[in-house]
């Protein structure tokens, strides 16, 4: 995976992604919402959910990137995995985005579908 940096929020799901990207050495930075210059540095919103299930909080991501017309990949995690790997696959090299915001809500972690998708992007 050519990202070299993934922030990452202070919640189960971030922990999540977190523990993962440090695993396969990717850095990790934490990202705090209320700090407007962090997103200065972040070139894509790497967003997970569940049949299009998106909370508030990740609504108001989303219209942040948009607005900044930023780089967007939403994740399924209940969809077709190799579908899902292969699209962020190809969504990353045409988007050429190496600083990513991970985000998602805490009741993706129980999904075993998450850790299927993180492993596979380990190969990618």
């Amino acid at each position: 995976m050519k990202v070299t940096q993934i922030y990452f929020e202070d919640t189960a799901f971030g922990k999540t992604i977190s523990n993962w990207a440090e695993s396969i050495g990717i850095e990790i930075i934490k990202f705090d919402h209320k700090n407007d210059h962090q997103f200065d540095g972040i070139e894509g919103l790497l967003l997970f959910h569940e049949n299009h299930d998106i909370d508030k909080a990740q609504h108001e991501l989303l219209s942040v990137f948009e607005h900044k017309q930023r780089a967007i990949s939403k994740i399924d995690i209940n969809g077709t995995l190799s579908v899902a790997v292969s699209n962020f696959s190809l969504w990353l090299e045409r988007n050429k985005c190496k600083t990513l915001l991970a985000t998602g809500s805490d009741e993706l972690t129980k999904n075993p579908n998450l850790e299927r998708f993180l492993e596979q992007l380990k190969t990618a």
